[in-house]
């Protein structure tokens, strides 16, 4: 694939970031510039996982909010929120998964890292 090629899936993903999150992180645009190769197969491999399979897209998107709240990204957070709302989850369902990271996290999982999660939330009440 062509250098232009891959940066056409780097743009897409900016507009994508821009779109869903309201900023396209400063990792995203670095990397996108120096190694567009690495993040346009990263955004194909991100697609292909993230595609209807034996679990559906709200699931996985569910999925995705714990691991990103357990491992502490807040962009990760921000996106996989409204992905799982996108995709029909309601706050109970998030509630639950931020309840089911606790769990597996302790402390930190409540008090902590899933702060952007409810900014994110509030964010995306005021936009409906």
């Amino acid at each position: 694939m062509s250098k232009e090629r891959y940066m056409k899936f780097v743009e897409h993903l900016k507009e994508v970031a821009e779109s869903r999150i309201g900023y396209v992180p400063g990792q995203i645009d670095f990397l996108g510039d120096k190694l567009p190769a690495v993040v346009a197969n990263f955004v194909r491999l991100y697609g292909s996982v993230m595609e209807k399979g034996a679990l559906d897209v709200k699931t996985k998107e569910l999925i995705g909010l714990a691991i990103a709240v357990a491992l502490g990204c807040k962009h990760c957070m921000e996106w996989h929120t409204i992905g799982a709302l996108e995709q029909g989850a309601s706050e109970d369902e998030i509630a639950e998964t931020l309840a089911v990271t606790m769990v597996m996290t302790g402390g930190p999982g409540l008090v902590t890292w899933p702060e952007p999660v409810i900014e994110t939330l509030k964010k995306y009440k005021e936009k409906q």
